[in-house]
């Protein structure tokens, strides 16, 4: 195991696990520095684990995200030595050949671009609902009443939870997915909302195997991989990454979007009746905001890297926030500009393990600002966003806002 494998070219303060660093938004200067200086990056690890090599360049976390046999995903995706899902069968994040694309294929279908555009309807509806209760509260907290509800009540009817139930779905994902002290006591909070997950799924499980419905649950339900179907241990993962990754990325973007076009003054661009600008838009949010900050592989053979040299066994990060941020894809990356183009951002990954919900956060994302822009609704920041203390996900937990209808 290298232990100072680069201990010269170190930049001074830099810390990954800092989760401050993220929390204050200074985690931009810190990656310029290491795409910079130390693309190649070795950080000490959490605790008592070994450290982590970093990857902050655009085009090698794209190859290294691209080449699954030289880096797998089936040693864990989070830098700690531990999986959400815990001990037993692994969630598709944390699967590699041959068990990844059987299992990944199971859904493909369900989050295909026509399948999705197919839910449209469904959230225009949940949309309205949202903005109808905006007005009418007004000044309120941007991210509890309306983009940690909207993914979910959408997502929640897809899966097979009944909307009632959606609050639970939240609480659950906040619990399991991190480690911010206003959701998290520690690791005993993560097990027992997987505990709790995971029972009440083997209930929904149980009432879709004997009548089946036409949402996920019953469609895993009756699939078959290699021939044979799921048992409950394989299929709670796969239940567990779905609510995560269900309301995670939409409830992010939408939050982080919102504050960085009210920042900047671009509402006025966006209602200029352009319909191209909303979807060029759209990706630039993606880019800009990074909803999913890192993911980790593992080196299966020695690659040479920069010089030097990863070992197999030792983790690699792969910074995607770094790379929607990098000069040399990039043209003035710390603009936030509606009309971008190219915009080959990683918002949502590469390779194999691109994420499986893309084009429902992407629907998502639109319809909320069609609707907003449709019904002249205006959004206006009451305060500074209170930033989820993580350096795995993008969040804001709090976002004090103000609504009008009407022009001004």
């Amino acid at each position: 195991m290298v232990t100072s494998a680069c201990p010269a070219s170190r930049p001074n303060g830099v810390d990954l696990l800092d989760v401050e660093v993220f929390a204050e938004s200074r985690d931009g200067d810190m990656f310029r520095r290491l795409r910079d200086e130390a693309p190649l990056f070795w950080n000490p690890g959490p605790g008592d684990e070994n450290g982590f090599w970093s990857l902050t360049r655009y085009a090698d976390i794209e190859a290294v995200a691209k080449d699954p046999d030289s880096f797998c995903n089936g040693e864990g995706t989070q830098i700690a030595s531990r999986r959400a899902e815990g001990s037993g069968p692994r969630q598709i994040h944390n699967m590699d050949e041959p068990d990844h694309g059987p299992m990944r294929r199971l859904l493909t279908s369900t989050f295909s671009p026509r399948a999705v555009e197919r839910l449209t309807e469904r959230v225009e509806q949940v949309t309205t609902k949202l903005l109808d209760e905006a007005l009418e509260l007004g000044e309120f907290d941007f991210v509890k009443v309306v983009s940690s509800r909207l993914p979910l009540l959408v997502f929640a009817p897809l899966l097979g939870v009944p909307t009632e139930d959606a609050d639970l779905l939240l609480r659950w994902t906040n619990e399991s997915s991190s480690e911010d002290p206003e959701y998290s006591a520690g690791p005993e909070t993560a097990a027992k909302a997987r505990e709790e997950l995971f029972a009440y799924y083997t209930d929904l499980t149980a009432q879709r195997r004997a009548c089946p419905r036409d949402d996920v649950v019953s469609t895993l339900v009756q699939a078959e991989v290699n021939g044979a179907p799921l048992t409950q241990e394989w299929l709670n993962p796969y239940y567990m990454v779905l609510t995560v990754a269900g309301n995670e990325t939409t409830r992010n973007l939408l939050s982080g979007s919102v504050n960085i076009l009210s920042q900047r003054d671009l509402w006025p661009a966006l209602r200029s009746g352009d319909h191209a600008l909303l979807r060029s838009g759209i990706e630039e949010m993606v880019r800009w905001v990074s909803p999913v900050v890192h993911m980790r592989r593992t080196a299966t053979t020695d690659v040479e890297l920069h010089g030097q040299t990863v070992k197999a066994g030792e983790k690699v990060v792969l910074w995607f926030a770094s790379a929607n941020r990098d000069e040399r894809v990039f043209a003035e990356p710390e603009e936030f500009r509606l009309d971008r183009k190219p915009n080959r951002h990683l918002g949502f990954g590469a390779g194999p393990h691109f994420c499986l919900g893309a084009h429902l956060a992407r629907m998502e994302t639109r319809v909320f600002y069609e609707q907003v822009l449709a019904r002249d609704i205006h959004i206006e920041l009451l305060g500074e966003p209170d930033r989820l203390q993580s350096n795995w996900f993008r969040g804001i937990k709090h976002l004090p806002v103000r609504v009008t209808q009407g022009r001004r």
